[in-house]
């Protein structure tokens, strides 16, 4: 399965559904981040800026300052954004707790905006399978 949000034209889309979706809206409406993901040797930053979901797109390292990194295989990233998660990978928790994820940067950010971002995944996890 290739993971759409690494093409140019979807991840705009999926901007774009990030910012439509109510509950998403209600839980990231003060979060102000720059988010990078890596995707197997693909990385991504997503920046929000109160609330709004900017911009997806290609991250160069060293050209924008990161408060959180969610780093993991292909293959995590694949199963987290299945329709049916199996065991360990229905979320960033299992994620991390069963060492198949990392997560990185700014602990107090992650916690404070761990609902919004739980709520991104869920978001992704639709949009790459709808």
């Amino acid at each position: 399965m290739a993971i759409r949000l690494l093409d140019g034209n979807e991840a705009e889309r999926l901007c774009r559904q990030m910012n439509l979706d109510p509950e998403l809206k209600l839980v990231s409406r003060d979060m102000t981040l720059n988010l990078a993901l890596e995707i197997g040797d693909e990385r991504r930053l997503i920046k929000i800026r109160d609330g709004v979901w900017q911009s997806i797109g290609r991250f160069v390292a060293l050209s924008e300052p990161i408060d959180l990194t969610i780093k993991g295989p292909d293959e995590f990233w694949q199963q987290l954004l299945s329709p049916v998660p199996p065991p360990g990978f229905q979320n960033l928790y299992a994620g991390v707790r069963f060492a198949k994820c990392e997560v990185s940067g700014n602990g107090e950010l992650y916690n404070a905006y761990y609902a919004a971002i739980t709520r991104m995944i869920d978001v992704m996890r639709d949009f790459e399978n709808g």
